[in-house]
């Protein structure tokens, strides 16, 4: 296991930075460590870095604890992120003609410049469409610049709520749906979807199933007495964190792909 690669899950949050590294063994997930980091106020606000400087001061002794071999999934607040669904055109496209035309497609829906925005789609699997998430380039960029000043080796960057669909193999029928929830949003996933919403909005997991149109005994709550998303991993020594239902982001993202 020494030598394998560690797959780190990095969640920055408004007040903590909550991390877990994982490797994958011959029969399941390995625990290497976990970290929780707590922020400064006004470090992170409405998800927005407002002072790279001082969240670069707190990462910078947990990022000198890694090992060299470390690929890092890192999160990206989906309260800064825009979804668009965009029906499939009707002439056959190749792949570049086909970014292009769903880069313009989101630029002119949110009305900003091309290089304004960095984007991934994918295809629905519901309907004939692209559904596209987009994120400001210059929010990114300030990431990767705080990263490679870290010497962090980030691997991809995905919105906080897409991580928690890593963890849906590991959800009891007949639960398809999975959250968690902070003081301020509720983030879900489901196989083909997931979102945020306010918890201004949304009172409890009721309202929420009701909203996503789903049954409520088919959505999981990451919680003390819900659902635990250690249970992905096969090996945990050392022990899993109190509150471990916190790190289900951190967790989602570090079981992303597989590296060498």
């Amino acid at each position: 296991m020494a030598f394998r690669f560690w797959q780190i899950g990095l969640h920055i949050q408004q007040d903590e930075a909550l991390a877990v590294a994982v490797v994958r063994g011959a029969s399941g997930w390995y625990l290497q460590r976990w970290w929780r980091m707590p922020l400064a106020q006004q470090t992170i606000k409405d998800g927005h870095i407002h002072d790279p400087r001082l969240l670069a001061s707190v990462l910078r002794p947990w990022s000198r604890e890694l090992p060299f071999r470390h690929h890092i999934h890192l999160s990206f607040p989906s309260s800064r992120t825009r979804q668009k669904a965009f029906p499939r055109p009707e002439m056959s496209l190749r792949e570049r003609e086909q970014t292009a035309w769903l880069t313009g497609a989101m630029a002119r829906e949110l009305d900003m410049e091309l290089d304004a925005l960095r984007f991934d789609y994918r295809e629905d699997a519901l309907m004939p469409a692209f559904t596209v998430a987009a994120a400001q380039e210059k929010e990114i960029s300030t990431l990767l610049t705080l990263a490679q000043s870290l010497n962090m080796k980030v691997t991809a960057i995905t919105p906080d709520a897409c991580a928690l669909q890593r963890l849906l193999p590991f959800l009891p029928t007949p639960q398809q749906c999975l959250v968690w929830r902070d003081s301020t949003q509720w983030l879900w996933a489901t196989r083909y979807a997931w979102g945020r919403k306010a918890t201004t909005e949304i009172a409890d997991t009721h309202e929420l199933a009701a909203t996503l149109s789903l049954a409520p005994d088919s959505v999981a709550l990451c919680a003390q007495d819900g659902f635990d998303p250690w249970c992905s991993v096969l090996v945990r020594q050392p022990p899993v964190p109190a509150e471990g239902h916190a790190f289900a982001i951190a967790l989602g993202l570090a079981l992303g792909e597989i590296r060498p």
